[in-house]
């Protein structure tokens, strides 16, 4: 390793396993990004920028393989795939990397700024995204930190990537962190996970357990911030959607966006997790039943567009958005001593975002851009002009994607960053960030109303699909599907009674070997080899603990190797299994292993 072997200090034209290196694409704490060749094509290298061995606290190559183990177990046409990964220059003690499909495009803040969409491409794009979101969750992925940062859309085609899995979690993930929550975006956190923050930031053994309607809520967020926010990433003010109360309504924010698909965002960043689509394929179907919408408000622009030129501070021209005037006299006021506290600061946060100011001409009175893109956001990976988006409405083209001189990535997108692992207070909400007053009374006055919509279209939806909708209704009595019984039956299953399982693999029991069981989705494991059946199997299906007492169903088996096959399965072969003291509807306490019984005709 000779010099420029750090993850941080690689040169274009340097090999690392056979990929070359074209440039830099952001760096941090975590790791290095690249944009790198092989055989012709580019792709995008993510490297930890600590080694196993090296002690680092913020366990960076953990978390690039955390990242990994997310992205092994997913291939979907709307998250990025990975395609390599191993360790340089040694191949046991060296850096590790991850080799991912290159992305060129627009992160979705971006694509918002430069494209100027209508609500029906808004509609599409967030469609294909809780598709992609359901997929995930139905694979045992939760990603934990979605965001405008970590979505992209590409300029070819419009179609949307959700990147950045550093922060996801997978059925036996290790624990990377000492905090009650995972590290995350304090804007996107649900509220009840905001909520068991500050009933347990101090307690070092106290985990939240993430669900469905956590990544739900996020999306619900980006979706509102889309929809409500002009120019997102130039940190122009956003509604504020913490706190126990809901935000304004998304038409009452930007009167451009259609009544329904206002109700909708709403519904999808409800207080309580009941009252939001009880998952990502719910909220798909409700933003699908808009696809045939037409009319102005669904076909103009939802933002007007921005007739200022906007000119890269590195290179003059218009790619890159420009601080506005009022901030660019506050910086050559006081630039010198801001330079210096961001320098300070850059370097003291621990996801700070680092890089050489020698690119930047210096003498234009602004703050020459130091940050660069963070490692952990494969989001930032822009490359040179790319093909403007279709527009539905003939207007005229977007700008073209920032171009980024070598060596210097695009700047943050937004003030909020990522909360360190450590954090344990929820920061309170200031009081000046909340709406006026006469709004918030307007918007209470219609909340009744908001959740009254939302738990009608979810539950139809939901009932549509199976899943549980607001009220979580025990499915009644029914036949096994044909092809299950087929499955099962070439699998040798139809001769066996029962396989014992661990029922939620999420998380661990308590002391007791039991733990609290609400509706929902449910991730389980085999743990012992039976015929047909091997150790190790997942089982997805469904828990309900409505009446008081515990009954899940298994609809889907996947094998060790792979391999997915439709099945019937359930706790509770001759109805609901009574729970242990504690129990009440919607929270019951049952076991953590237990047998699962094959239904051999009908469920009970």
């Amino acid at each position: 390793m000779r010099g420029m072997s750090h993850p941080a200090l690689l040169q274009p034209g340097q090999v690392v396993d056979g990929w070359r290196v074209v440039r830099m694409l952001g760096a941090g704490t975590y790791g290095a990004v690249y944009q790198v060749e092989k055989d012709g094509r580019h792709f995008a290298m993510k490297l930890a920028m600590h080694r196993a061995s090296s002690g680092d606290a913020e366990q960076a190559d953990a978390r690039l393989k955390r990242e990994l183990g997310c992205l092994v177990h997913l291939e979907h046409a709307n998250i990025i795939a990975s395609r390599a990964h191993g360790r340089w220059p040694d191949l046991v003690t060296g850096w590790l990397y991850v080799v991912l499909d290159l992305v060129e495009g627009y992160t979705l803040a971006e694509w918002v700024e430069r494209t100027h969409p209508t609500a029906r491409e808004v509609v599409r794009v967030f469609g294909k995204l809780a598709g992609a979101v359901d997929y995930m969750h139905g694979r045992g992925v939760f990603h934990r930190d979605l965001k405008l940062g970590n979505i992209m859309v590409r300029a070819a085609d419009g179609e949307p990537f959700i990147l950045d899995f550093s922060a996801g979690d997978y059925t036996n993930a290790e624990d990377l962190t000492d905090a009650p929550l995972p590290p995350g975006t304090r804007r996107y956190r649900s509220p009840e996970a905001a909520r068991f923050l500050r009933e347990n930031g101090d307690d070092r053994d106290a985990r939240y357990a993430f669900k469905v309607t956590d990544d739900v809520y996020a999306l619900g967020v980006c979706l509102f911030d889309v929809l409500t926010a002009p120019e997102p990433t130039s940190g122009a003010f956003k509604a504020p959607v913490e706190g126990r109360l809901m935000p304004p309504p998304a038409r009452e924010v930007n009167p451009r966006v259609p009544q329904a698909l206002s109700d909708t965002a709403m519904c999808f960043i409800a207080r309580r997790p009941e009252q939001r689509p009880p998952t990502a394929e719910v909220m798909r179907r409700m933003l699908e039943s808009f696809a045939g919408e037409g009319g102005p408000e669904w076909t103009l622009p939802l933002h007007p567009s921005v007739t200022t030129p906007r000119l890269d501070p590195a290179t003059g021209s218009d790619a890159v958005p420009a601080p506005r005037q009022s901030r660019r006299v506050r910086a050559s006021v006081v630039g010198g001593v801001l330079l210096l506290m961001g320098l300070l600061g850059a370097l003291a946060y621990p996801g700070s975002r680092w890089a050489s100011p020698s690119s930047v001409p210096a003498g234009d009175g602004s703050l020459p851009p130091v940050v660069m893109a963070d490692a952990g956001a494969v989001a930032r990976l822009a490359v040179a002009p790319l093909p403007s988006l279709p527009r539905e409405d003939g207007g005229a083209p977007p700008l073209p994607p920032a171009r980024s001189p070598a060596g210097v990535a695009l700047p943050p997108q937004a003030p909020v960053q990522k909360e360190s692992p450590a954090v344990k207070r929820a920061p309170s909400v200031a009081n000046s960030s909340a709406p006026p007053a006469k709004k918030v009374v307007s918007s209470r006055a219609r909340g009744a109303e908001f959740l009254a919509k939302c738990a009608a279209a979810s539950a139809a939806v939901a009932l549509q699909l199976g899943c549980p909708g607001s009220v979580q209704m025990r499915p009644s009595s029914g036949e096994c599907p044909a092809d299950a019984q087929q499955a099962m039956r070439a699998r040798g299953l139809r001769t066996m009674a029962s396989v014992m399982v661990e029922i939620d693999v999420s998380r661990k029991p308590d002391g007791t070997g039991r733990r609290t069981y609400g509706d929902g989705p449910v991730r389980s494991r085999v743990t012992g080899a039976t015929r047909g059946m091997p150790e190790e199997t997942m089982l997805y299906g469904q828990v309900w603990t409505g009446d008081g007492r515990f009954f899940a169903r298994y609809t889907q088996a996947e094998y060790p190797d792979g391999t997915i096959i439709p099945v019937c399965f359930v706790i509770g072969a001759d109805g609901s299994e009574e729970g242990y003291e504690g129990s009440k509807p919607g929270a019951v306490v049952f076991q953590f292993i237990h047998p699962a019984y094959i239904v051999y005709s009908r469920w009970p």
